[in-house]
């Protein structure tokens, strides 16, 4: 029966272990990829303050373009497209997530609405990075005008972070995309902090002042609405970024964006259109950091806990079942063997 025993606790021993290896090895390397049901939540960032163009069309028809002060408020909504993701083929198959993103920024104090767009996006489930996609695209929608245009594919090429970051993001340099310019540019791991009880690493992206590529019919409008005296103009951009990325499941927690856009008239003094500084609202804040906190406790359960937990307790059942099966077959000491006593000699008469 002791051997029996033993042999059990010797190979629940085994098995603990097993599953503690499978759980590292196997479960959480699945756990370390973004599902492809993965619905973010919508993303708010807000700017108070800010210095911005907005045009309107009056009520006879005439458009009408001005600078405006006020709060901006950008909302990013993103829906999974499931079909067109499990219809990739070759290197994308399996590895990869494609959404239909959606923005609107509009000006909240009158609530007018100032641009409008929408893209398509291939993100690879692990490092969250952009991925060359013939799919992929970006369209700005009119809004002051019926507008018939569509998101015409491989008109853009996304490349870097947009959304997400690598799970176990890493203190180095990454690319992070910027809209405006269309193209990836560095974003630097800066230092740690602590936001919501989270340890983030911070990363920050500065844009210089540079010239920007603007079509013919929006800068001529601009110009003839801003600085109708000048023959020409040229406009000019800026920005600066920092994120708070969570490490071990790459989400971003904190997010600020300073933007500067000026339309420089020939001959005159620069025009600010464009001066806003936006992060999260307190309702986006709140649902990144709860959907990180518990995407980081589901990591920490299935990587370290429950592995570790299972290792030990594996150990200690297969040392405790060698005990019990060689104490089993210790062979013991023979029985006495018992003796009838010696009878006293009675003496003859």
């Amino acid at each position: 029966m002791r051997r029996f025993a033993g042999a059990m606790l010797f190979g629940l021993g085994l098995l603990c272990v097993v599953a503690a290896a499978a759980l590292a090895w196997l479960i959480v390397p699945g756990l370390k990829q973004y599902p492809f049901d993965l619905k973010p939540p919508d993303v708010v960032v807000t700017a108070p303050g800010a210095t911005f163009v907005s045009a309107r069309l009056l009520p006879n028809g005439t458009p009408e373009v001005g600078v405006e002060q006020g709060t901006l408020r950008n909302t990013t909504g993103i829906k999974p497209d499931f079909k067109a993701a499990a219809d990739l083929t070759g290197s994308l198959d399996g590895k990869t997530l494609i959404w239909n993103v959606y923005q609107a920024t509009d000006w909240v104090d009158q609530n007018v609405p100032i641009n409008r767009s929408e893209g398509r996006i291939a993100l690879d489930r692990k490092s969250g990075a952009a991925v060359a996609w013939k799919g992929q695209c970006y369209n700005d929608v009119k809004i002051d005008k019926p507008d018939t245009s569509v998101c015409e594919p491989g008109n853009i090429s996304y490349t870097g972070q947009l959304y997400l970051f690598p799970f176990g993001t890493e203190k180095k340099t990454y690319q992070y995309f910027d809209g405006t310019l269309e193209k990836s540019l560095p974003m630097k791991y800066t230092g740690t902090e602590t936001v919501a009880g989270l340890k983030t690493y911070v990363f920050q992206q500065n844009v210089p002042q540079q010239d920007l590529e603007v079509d013919a019919e929006t800068l001529t409008g601009l110009t003839g609405m801003l600085a109708p005296e000048a023959k020409s103009a040229t406009m000019n951009y800026q920005a600066a970024r920092t994120l708070w990325v969570e490490p071990s499941t790459g989400a971003i927690v904190a997010y600020r964006e300073q933007q500067h856009r000026e339309l420089v008239p020939a001959g005159a003094a620069p025009i600010t259109i464009l001066d806003a500084s936006f992060q999260y609202d307190k309702a986006t804040a709140d649902a990144v950091i709860g959907q990180t906190k518990d995407g980081r406790n589901q990591l920490l359960l299935y990587g370290r806990t429950l592995p570790i937990i299972l290792f030990v307790a594996g150990i200690l059942a297969a040392v405790a079942g060698l005990l019990v099966t060689r104490r089993a077959a210790r062979p013991g000491a023979p029985p006495a063997a018992h003796r009838a006593p010696e009878t006293e000699a009675v003496p003859q008469g």
